[in-house]
């Protein structure tokens, strides 16, 4: 909730939404939950758009239209699809040990230490608005239909082909790979359940 309010307090000090409209938002958060930013749109302070051109200006980040949200195949499994629609968030491309990923709150750290604990991969974000990413989660994991991604693949010589598992073959969700990983090594004796819940502990702490 902290990240949330210094998000209004940011609007509100570069003047895109008034006090009031702020003390409104926030008691509509506290009634219904949510993220800050799309309680703002909802109430029709700003549209998706200037909220995404606005973070990406104040935060120095990479502006991602739909047309940007061209995913290629090798990261389009490294998160849950669960993840990605909760979030919000769409992992984009990898270079190196960093993985660019389009966001609707770059200013949602949590969401992006979960990322990079998940991936082990340095994270990047771009800002995105939340109606081109569900598009973009639909085209890919859904086959939902998208000219302009289709045309943006097409122009970048990419495809959609292989971003979802072959029919018939069973997607694994890196929180079970995870799970797997860690009862293995505990059956192997190469770490305890105490130790294992002992480092947990100090990544939370």
């Amino acid at each position: 909730m902290e990240y949330q309010v210094k998000f209004g307090e940011l609007l509100l000090r570069k003047k895109r939404i008034t006090e009031a409209q702020l003390k409104t938002a926030l008691e509509m958060q506290q009634k219904i939950g949510g993220k800050l930013g799309t309680i703002v749109v909802k109430l029709g302070y700003l549209t998706e758009n200037q909220l995404s051109e606005y973070l990406a200006e104040e935060l120095k980040v990479p502006l991602l239209n739909l047309k940007d949200l061209v995913v290629q195949p090798r990261v389009s499994q490294l998160l849950d699809l669960e993840v990605l629609e909760k979030k919000h968030l769409l992992p984009i491309r990898r270079i190196g040990d960093g993985l660019l990923v389009a966001t609707v709150d770059p200013l949602d750290l949590d969401s992006l230490d979960e990322v990079h604990f998940i991936t082990g991969l340095r994270v990047e974000p771009a800002v995105a608005s939340r109606a081109s990413i569900l598009k973009a989660i639909d085209y890919y994991f859904h086959g939902q239909p998208c000219p302009e991604l289709q045309a943006a693949e097409k122009a970048a010589g990419a495809s959609s082909a292989g971003l979802t598992a072959a029919k018939g073959e069973t997607r694994v969700a890196p929180q079970a790979v995870l799970q797997a990983l860690t009862e293995l090594l505990i059956e192997k004796k190469v770490i305890t359940q105490e130790e294992l819940l002992k480092k947990v502990a100090g990544r939370k702490a």
